[in-house]
């Protein structure tokens, strides 16, 4: 079950975040020659420190993931990407090696967050993972180019992506975000992660992946400096031009980043990007290998976001992000030190193109990525982007999906208005359909005569003067029964106190006994879709869970609206709290008394 998709704000905050790291970091990386020479140690000792930064940001992870689990995950990505950028800026600002490095190192350290709450939240913003990686272009394009106008003044140009990456972090801050679960844990453990067959298998891909954006990016760089003599700002500005086209492709390339049996096709066109750039004429050519190269591996880390990561329930999300994005940095890691071990025993071309082996590879394990081989077949029950914008309560953009016989518990305030909203008794905006029927089409008496929907409440729909046992067989004789008087003794032979207010008027039901009636009609009636305001008490509440397993048992979908009570959840196979502007699972009790984890808790993400 989903509600409305992250708020607009939030969806543009996590976009800024996920631009964020790779804006400070990339401008460390790409001006590491010029910062040596104002820091006074060589350019690789710059290198080697920004690398460490990285290092020490994957080994941070795992205490950002503590602390995700216990504070809201957007507070800690805010205060640790503001961390982060302001010692890049602190590291620009007094080049003195110790502060410098000491700078360089807090920055990998508090920019853990951004290394897995990007990626995590772009799986329920309206860009998707392919969106944040674009996002992630972005900030790489921006970080090229502060290098190439600052190339004179490399400390300024920290102090400039250092201030950005800070403003981007910080913002998520003050943008809008879903309410905080009510139950339930939010950040789930890294064991927890490992537990999942597709995160175990393409965790190797995530590595070759990192790798094929690591190694061609920076062999280009030295090729452009000792095959064509390019000194200087010269090398970043072509890599600042060519990522320009990479975020375009990104954006329009989304469709692809949807299965896993693309991830190794993108994996092959991303080890074909070091064979165009090794045997390149010019370096306009070997800049179209950059294109080549990011955009590839971009697409395929959004591919595998979106077949691995996005089904896994929500609070996993954050965990296996960061579990992968740690994988896809030891494998940028390895790739940045082959191609460097390379270049002193073969010629630089050749190394450049030794090292598209292992993306090769990459594409062969990703075959053993089994993402959502067949299509799913249509819930029996599908609620897309149900909107109730009058009354007390107002639900946007709900979502929930039921299979033929399941059982779903909401309690909260938007329950009743949701029950009310599928009865057809409410105004709602939004798509219904059941059995493939679309409901949206039809009434609330046509959705009950046609036995397609029932609400069970305390409202009386027969006439208050009508005997019970009478306006029971009314109700058969409207259902087409032979026999409507059998029909009616029948379903009142399930509630004995019932039966015996056979004879009196229907307007002298208590609010319980309403409820009774309400099970019996639907006794009756056997609809496709059963919704319960609330489950009747008294004398014959015992008989109440043994008429929705019936009813269950038949292939009929019930959803019952409560409190989350044991007796209430013990009927139910998924519970959730329906408030406004949020939909939470409640942990459901499995039977022999365990309890079931939650499936997924949302606070977000495409309505189902």
């Amino acid at each position: 079950m989903t509600t409305r998709r992250a708020p607009r704000g939030a969806a543009a905050g996590q976009l800024a975040v996920a631009a964020a790291g790779p804006l400070a970091g990339g401008t460390v990386l790409l001006l590491a020659d010029a910062l040596g020479g104002v820091v006074q140690v060589p350019g690789e000792a710059v290198t080697y420190m920004a690398l460490t930064a990285l290092i020490l940001a994957c080994a941070a992870l795992v205490p950002a993931l503590w602390l995700s689990g216990r504070l809201r995950p957007y507070r800690v990505v805010a205060a640790g990407g503001a961390l982060a950028g302001a010692a890049v800026a602190l590291a620009g600002l007094v080049p003195a090696v110790p502060v410098f490095a000491t700078a360089l190192m807090a920055a990998g350290i508090f920019a853990a967050p951004l290394l897995a709450a990007p990626r995590a939240g772009a799986l329920r913003t309206s860009g998707g993972p392919a969106g944040g990686q674009a996002a992630a272009l972005v900030g790489l394009a921006a970080a090229a180019w502060i290098a190439t106008l600052w190339a004179a003044d490399p400390g300024m140009a920290l102090v400039i992506a250092g201030v950005a990456a800070a403003v981007f972090a910080a913002a998520v801050a003050f943008v809008p975000h879903a309410p905080a679960a009510a139950s339930g844990r939010r950040v789930a453990r890294v064991r927890d992660v490992l537990a999942e067959r597709d995160v175990r298998a393409a965790l190797p891909v995530y590595l070759l992946t990192g790798w094929a954006a690591s190694a061609p990016l920076m062999g280009g760089l030295r090729l452009l400096t000792f095959r064509w003599n390019l000194i200087g700002a010269a090398p970043v500005r072509y890599l600042a031009w060519a990522l320009l086209p990479a975020v375009a492709l990104v954006v329009v390339g989304r469709p692809t980043a949807r299965a896993a049996q693309t991830v190794p096709w993108l994996l092959l066109a991303a080890a074909a990007a070091p064979m165009l750039m090794a045997s390149a004429p010019g370096p306009v050519t070997l800049a179209a290998g950059f294109t080549v190269a990011l955009t590839a591996a971009c697409l395929t880390f959004a591919a595998l976001d979106t077949t691995v990561l996005r089904p896994l329930p929500e609070p996993r999300h954050l965990a296996a992000a960061g579990l992968t994005c740690a994988a896809a940095a030891a494998g940028g890691l390895a790739g940045y030190g082959c191609a460097a071990a390379l270049r002193g025993t073969f010629a630089e071309g050749t190394a450049l193109t030794l090292t598209a082996l292992p993306p090769i590879l990459g594409a062969l394990l990703a075959l053993r990525l089994r993402g959502p081989q067949t299509a799913k077949p249509p819930p029996f029950l599908h609620v897309r982007a149900l909107s109730v914008p009058r009354g007390p309560v107002r639900l946007y953009r709900v979502g929930l999906r039921m299979d033929a016989g399941e059982t779903i518990v909401l309690s909260g305030t938007g329950a009743s208005v949701l029950l009310a909203a599928l009865a057809g008794r409410t105004p709602c905006k939004g798509t219904v359909s059941l059995g493939g029927a679309d409901l949206t089409a039809l009434d609330a008496g046509q959705r009950t005569s046609l036995g397609l929907c029932h609400l069970a409440g305390p409202e009386l729909r027969v006439p208050a003067g009508l005997p019970v046992a009478a306006g029971l067989a009314a109700r058969a004789r409207a259902l087409g029964h032979a026999d409507p008087d059998a029909a009616a003794r029948s379903v009142l032979d399930v509630f004995p106190p019932l039966r015996e207010l056979a004879a009196a008027p229907a307007g002298t039901l208590t609010g319980a006994q309403r409820g009774l009636f309400s099970l019996a009609e639907a006794l009756l009636i056997r609809p496709r879709l059963l919704l319960v305001d609330g489950l009747a008490g008294g004398p014959c509440a015992a008989a109440v869970p043994a008429v929705l397993r019936r009813l269950s048992a038949t292939g009929t979908a019930v959803v019952v609206a409560g409190p989350a009570a044991p007796e209430t959840l013990a009927l139910a196979r998924r519970a959730y709290t329906v408030e406004p502007g949020c939909v939470t699972e409640v942990p459901v009790p499995a039977p022999g008394g365990s309890r079931r984890p939650p499936v997924a808790r949302s606070t977000g993400g495409p309505a189902q």
